[in-house]
């Protein structure tokens, strides 16, 4: 499974207002959407890495999203490099790790 991570400016004037008791400047928010830091997922859950590239083609067109990358889902490891098992479900614990990185637009 793979997913796009990145920005989208409405969420980061959202993320910038809650912890304030005054308003904020679009320009705060605009410093926080340009930082490469602080990715979330911003697509759906994809089958192949294709399928990604096509949604950064069409978030291309839109300016207030920014993807950064695209990331794999992969079983999580710990220091010796063993598999962790959840323990409610007895089956591998799962997180999206970064596969491949996207030009900036």
């Amino acid at each position: 499974m793979f997913a796009v991570y990145g920005k989208s400016l409405q969420k980061e004037r959202a993320r910038k207002r809650r912890g304030c008791k005054y308003e904020i400047s679009d320009e705060t928010a605009m410093r926080a959407f340009k930082k490469d830091t602080g990715a979330y997922q911003i697509s759906t859950d994809y089958s192949s890495e294709k399928q990604c590239l096509e949604f950064i083609d069409l978030a291309k067109s839109y300016p207030e999203v920014r993807c950064l990358y695209i990331a794999k889902l992969d079983r999580v490891k710990n220091e010796k490099g063993q598999v962790i098992i959840n323990e409610k479900t007895d089956k591998p614990k799962m997180k999206y790790f970064r596969f491949k990185g996207i030009p900036t637009q």
